[in-house]
């Protein structure tokens, strides 16, 4: 595993030059989950970065009630964890991996000790956290004045946008996306999903395969949620 190329194909490290990154490859090892198994605990005290090589994580919480709330979905060239690099604070929310995932790590110790050598990794990491952030709070404000059905519709747009590979004109999710993640992403209910699913699908502005959604038009998916 040569983790300097690897290195590259993280959107955090993107803009670093080779020298950078063969500092920050240096202090990097790697850690291998199956599917179902959880990386990190929402509560735990954390160290640790993880860089997704291959595979899906998500990322959840679980309410008072024992309900499982998906917040996001990570994919090959995200990272998370970060706010472990920073605060060493206990983790806010779960983190499960769901399907084979191979991560880079980088501990925290190892992480201030190569931002000391190389500012410049540190505020490629801060840069990330901060479009993060932004996006984060840009749909929070959307979504409060959306019905669930428009809910949904945004969170297949975003999803798309993000994770969407084209495939002669359509747009294939490149997620394993159950209804109820799906549900979760959406503040919403799986019967809620369900039912705007397959209204879309009907409508024929989406196709569903195997917990796969892809969307033939993306223009016509967006002017539906208005």
């Amino acid at each position: 595993m040569d983790k300097l190329e690897l290195l590259k194909h993280v959107n955090a490290f993107a803009r670093l030059d080779d020298n950078q990154l063969a500092l920050l490859a240096r202090s990097v090892g790697s850690q291998t989950f199956q599917r179902g198994e959880t990386i990190f605990h929402e509560g735990n005290i954390g160290s640790t970065l993880y860089m997704i090589v291959a595979g899906q994580v998500r990322i959840y919480t679980t309410s008072e009630a024992g309900q499982e709330l998906t917040v996001t979905l990570f994919r090959d060239g995200d990272f998370f964890g970060e706010m472990a690099l920073l605060d060493g604070q206990p983790r806010a929310a779960s983190a499960e991996a769901m399907c084979r995932t191979t991560t880079l790590t980088l501990q925290r110790a190892a992480f201030l000790h190569t931002i000391d050598v190389c500012p410049a990794i540190a505020a490629s990491v801060l840069e990330v956290m901060t479009t993060r952030l932004r996006q984060s709070n840009a749909i929070a404000d959307q979504l409060a004045n959306m019905s669930a059905s428009q809910r949904v519709v945004r969170q297949l747009l975003g999803l798309a946008s993000r994770y969407g590979t084209a495939d002669g004109g359509i747009i294939r999710i490149d997620l394993h996306l159950t209804q109820d993640d799906l549900a979760s992403l959406s503040g919403t209910t799986r019967e809620t999903v369900n039912r705007v699913l397959a209204q879309l699908r009907d409508q024929g502005l989406i196709r569903v395969e195997r917990a796969r959604v892809s969307v033939p038009d993306f223009d016509q998916l967006e002017q539906s949620r208005e």
